[in-house]
C-alpha cells in the first residue's frame, strides 16, 4: 500500500511543502521546459509527449499497455492530455511533477485514478478530428460472441446503432446527448452514479430528473434537487462521459477473448478453451508469474483431458494458451490492481453500467416541484435496434422500408417482388439467414402450414406457442408500420 506524506513539521515534510509549492512549482517547470527548449529543442519536448516516455513509470505501464490496443493508438498521449497553448502544457507539467514526487515518495494511488474528467475540453481534443453534429447515418455494428460449452458455439449479434438522427433532427440518436445541452450531477468524480440530470430544449424549455433513490417524498423532489446543484457544480455532458477509454481500453475477459477467437488468434475448435481462458483471465493472482503458472497448469489439465490435441496438432493449444497469456497483460496487472471493474466503459452497457446510470428507469421528472411518474426514456429504440442474434451473420434492416411494404399483400408476393430482374437476388438467403427461419420453426410453430402463417401468423403464434412478437421481428422494424400500442409483447393468460 502506498504511503502517506510526510508531516510539513518534519524535515522530509519541509522539502516536499517546499518542491510542491505552486509558485516555485510553476517557476521550476517554466525553467524546465525552456531549457529544454535551449538544449534539446522540440525533438525532446516532443519525446516526452510519446507513450515511450510516459510507460518508463511502472505505474503508468497498464494505461500504455491498454493504449497501444485502441483506435487510438497513433495518436501521442499529449495530443488528448495537454490542452492548447503554453498555458495547456504548463499545466500538464506541474502535473507531471507531481506525479514524479508520488512515484519517489510512494504514495502514488494502486490503481492509478481513471482521468477522463480531469482531460482539456472535448473541443481543444476530440473534436479536432471528430464532428458528431455530421454523423448522422446509421452504423451497423456486428460482433462475434462464442458460448462457454464444449464446441465454443459461436453466434453472430447485429444491431444498427443511431448516431444523430436525421437531418436537422436533435431529439434521437446517441450523440443528441451532445449536440443539446445535457447536465448532470454525479455522486462521485467519475460519474458512475447520476443523480440529477437537466436538459435544455432547442425551444428554450428546460427539464429535470431526479434519482428515485434520493427522494422520500414526491414532494421533497424540487428542494431535494436544489440541494444536488447546490452541493455538486452541474457538468455539461460532453465526448468523455461514454466516450471515457476510447484511449485506454480495458477489455472485459469475455470481450477480449471473443475477439481473439474471432481473429483466429485463439482456435475455437479446443474443447471449452473459452470456458477455461476467460476463467484464468479473470482470476486474481499476486504477480504475472502466478497468471503464467495458472495457464501452464491450464495446458496440462488439456494434456490429460484431451490427449488427442497433442497428436492432431501439437502447436494449436501452445499458440492459443500463448495468447491468452498476452491477453492477461491487457485485462489485469496484479501490482498496480489494474482491472476492467477498476476502469469500466461508459460506451454502451453491456460491459457496465454505462447508458443505464441515466436510463436505467429510476429517473423521474420533476414538475412543479414534485415527482412524477415519467422517467427517462429507456426504449432500445432511442439509440439502437433490437440486437439481432444467430449462427450467421444476422437480419438487421438498413434504411426505410420499401415502398411495396404499403401493400397489405405484399408478403404473398414478395419472393417473386424481390428477384424481379435481379438474379442475384433470387435467392430467399439474400434477406433471410437460417436463423431467422429457426426462431420460427424451434417454436412448435413448424406444425403449421404456411398458408395459415400467412394470413393470420400472430394468432398461430399464439394459440400454439408462448414466444413474443420480438422473437422473430425487431420492435423498432416493426415501429415503421405499427403503432406503440399496437406491439405490446403478447403474454399468454
Amino acid at each position: 500500500m502506498g504511503r502517506f506524506l510526510p508531516g510539513p513539521t518534519s524535515l522530509p515534510g519541509k522539502i516536499v511543502a517546499f518542491w510542491t509549492s505552486r509558485p516555485l512549482l510553476l517557476a521550476l517547470v517554466f525553467g524546465l521546459i525552456t531549457a529544454g527548449f535551449a538544449f534539446g529543442g522540440m525533438k525532446a519536448l516532443s519525446w516526452m509527449e510519446t507513450p515511450e516516455f510516459c510507460g518508463r513509470c511502472h505505474t503508468m505501464q497498464p494505461e500504455v499497455n491498454a493504449h497501444l490496443n485502441t483506435p487510438h493508438e497513433t495518436v501521442e498521449c499529449a495530443e488528448c492530455h495537454v490542452g492548447n497553448g503554453i498555458v495547456g502544457l504548463i499545466k500538464s507539467k506541474i502535473s507531471g511533477m507531481r506525479q514524479m514526487i508520488k512515484l519517489v515518495l510512494g504514495s502514488y494511488a494502486r490503481p492509478i485514478p481513471p482521468a477522463a474528467h480531469g482531460m482539456p475540453p472535448a473541443k481543444e481534443t476530440c473534436l479536432r478530428c471528430h464532428d458528431p453534429g455530421r454523423q448522422r447515418q446509421d452504423v451497423l455494428i456486428t460482433r462475434s460472441h462464442f458460448q462457454e460449452d464444449e464446441a465454443n458455439t459461436a453466434q453472430r449479434v447485429a444491431l444498427v446503432v443511431r448516431l444523430s438522427g436525421d437531418a436537422g433532427q436533435q431529439t434521437r440518436g446517441i450523440h443528441w446527448h451532445v449536440l443539446s445541452k445535457v447536465e448532470y450531477v454525479a455522486e462521485d468524480k467519475d460519474a458512475r452514479t447520476i443523480d440529477w440530470i437537466g436538459v435544455q430544449r432547442p425551444d428554450g424549455t428546460r427539464e429535470e430528473y431526479i434519482s428515485e433513490s434520493l427522494v422520500k417524498m414526491s414532494e421533497q423532489a424540487g428542494a431535494r434537487a436544489a440541494e444536488l446543484r447546490s452541493a455538486g457544480e452541474p457538468r455539461r455532458m460532453g465526448c468523455y462521459d461514454c466516450h471515457n477509454r476510447v484511449g485506454h481500453a480495458f477489455p472485459s475477459p469475455s470481450r477480449a477473448v471473443d475477439e481473439a477467437m474471432q481473429a483466429g488468434r485463439i482456435d475455437s475448435s479446443i474443447p471449452y478453451i473459452k470456458k477455461n481462458s476467460v476463467a484464468v483471465l479473470n482470476a486474481r493472482y499476486d504477480s504475472p508469474a502466478r497468471a503464467a503458472q495458472a495457464i501452464t497448469d491450464l495446458a496440462k489439465s488439456y494434456h490429460q483431458d484431451y490427449p488427442y490435441l497433442f497428436l492432431d496438432a501439437p502447436d494449436r493449444l501452445e499458440q492459443s494458451l500463448a495468447v491468452v497469456d498476452e491477453l492477461y497483460t491487457l485485462t489485469s496487472e496484479p501490482v498496480m490492481g489494474a482491472y476492467p471493474e477498476n476502469y469500466p466503459s461508459y460506451l454502451g452497457h453491456t460491459d457496465s453500467v454505462g447508458c443505464f446510470r441515466c436510463h436505467d428507469g429510476g429517473h423521474y421528472k420533476i414538475e412543479d416541484g414534485r415527482l412524477s411518474g415519467e422517467a427517462i426514456p429507456s426504449r432500445c429504440s432511442l439509440c439502437h435496434t433490437f440486437p439481432s442474434t444467430g449462427s450467421r451473420a444476422p437480419n438487421v434492416m438498413l434504411g426505410p422500408p420499401p415502398a411495396t411494404h404499403n401493400d397489405r399483400l405484399w408478403v404473398f408476393g414478395h419472393s417473386t417482388e424481390a428477384a424481379s430482374g435481379d438474379p442475384v437476388r433470387a435467392n430467399c438467403s439474400t434477406c433471410h439467414s437460417q436463423a431467422y427461419c429457426t426462431n420460427c420453426h424451434s417454436t412448435g410453430a413448424k406444425q403449421i402450414t404456411h398458408d395459415n402463417m400467412l394470413f393470420d401468423h400472430a394468432s398461430v403464434i399464439r394459440d400454439t406457442t408462448q414466444e413474443p412478437c420480438a422473437y422473430c421481428h425487431q420492435k423498432p422494424f416493426c415501429e415503421r408500420c405499427h403503432k406503440e400500442d399496437e406491439l405490446e409483447d403478447w403474454k399468454r393468460p
